[in-house]
């Protein structure tokens, strides 16, 4: 099940983003890796200076064919609508239909000054990001579309924090990916604001958590959330929704928790080493019993 899933363990599903920096054959190795932890979905980021998303999620598609795949997610002012709507449709063509589109603002100004792109103000990403997923939303079903999407509506993830993205991803998205969890009273009043924009479509949403560091047997390395909380200090970033550590039952606890009380049923992890994906393995073996 992809979306509309409810809080139910069974229904939790696991994705690996992969940076990419090394040579195909790493990547592909990688992508092997995420296959065999049990992962369900291997996903790649849109930033400068890492592998470019579509050739890459091509190969992963043909690397492990019983994975879904997906970005994670693009940056959505760098494209004009409609040639991103061909490109991903022509990678949900040559995946047979896997493909999970994810979509956000863009946030690193000097990503954007390097491909020329102006960096409009935080609504104007935000307003292009809308754009972004209306003419997907009309692509999906246009006749003219060519080439045509193998899935009839591929899932739209929107990930973000505040609450003009988090209100767009209620209203459109079939995905909410939350970036920065300090606390689970964020997450809660996170869930919330999604819960009141979305009305009536919000049992059919999935609720994502974006995992920096999957620490099992091992301290966690909180160096990815300092820049967003910088009034926090190490030990209470180690509490944020966005870390896991402790053992690998300690874990599945912590995700059958967020899923039971906050109906997160998807989990994305960044970059895990392969000690890290041995982890992971356990953890989804406990977690799906």
């Amino acid at each position: 099940m992809v979306v509309g899933m409810s809080p139910d363990t069974r229904s939790i599903r696991f994705g690996v983003n992969l940076m990419g920096t090394g040579t195909g054959d790493q990547f592909r190795a990688q992508v092997q890796a995420v296959a065999d932890s049990g992962a369900d979905v291997v996903l790649v980021p849109d930033h400068l200076g890492l592998i470019g998303p579509m050739p890459a999620l091509v190969a992963a598609a043909a690397q492990a064919p019983d994975l879904r795949i997906g970005n994670f997610v693009l940056n959505a002012p760098f494209y004009s609508p409609a040639l991103l709507a061909r490109d991903l449709a022509t990678v949900d063509q040559l995946s047979g239909g896997r493909l999970e589109i994810g979509l956000g603002a863009g946030y690193v100004k000097a990503e954007f000054d390097a491909a020329g792109i102006p960096f409009g103000r935080p609504g104007q990403r935000v307003d292009h990001l809308e754009e972004v997923v209306d003419h997907l939303h009309v692509a999906f079903d246009d006749p003219a579309q060519a080439p045509p999407f193998v899935q009839s509506h591929p899932p739209i993830m929107v990930a973000g924090i505040g609450d003009r993205v988090l209100s767009l991803a209620a209203r459109k998205a079939d995905i909410v990916a939350f970036s920065n969890l300090p606390t689970d009273d964020v997450l809660a009043d996170r869930v919330a604001h999604v819960r009141a924009e979305a009305g009536e479509r919000f049992d059919a949403l999935e609720l994502n958590v974006i995992v920096f560091d999957l620490a099992v047997g091992r301290e966690p390395d909180v160096t990815a959330l300092r820049g967003a909380n910088p009034d926090l200090d190490d030990a209470a970033l180690r509490e944020s929704v966005n870390i896991l550590h402790g053992s690998a039952a300690e874990v599945a606890d912590r995700i059958n928790h967020l899923n039971e009380t906050a109906g997160i049923s998807y989990f994305t992890f960044i970059e895990p080493s392969a000690k890290d994906l041995d982890g992971l393995a356990e953890v989804i073996g406990l977690v799906r019993g």
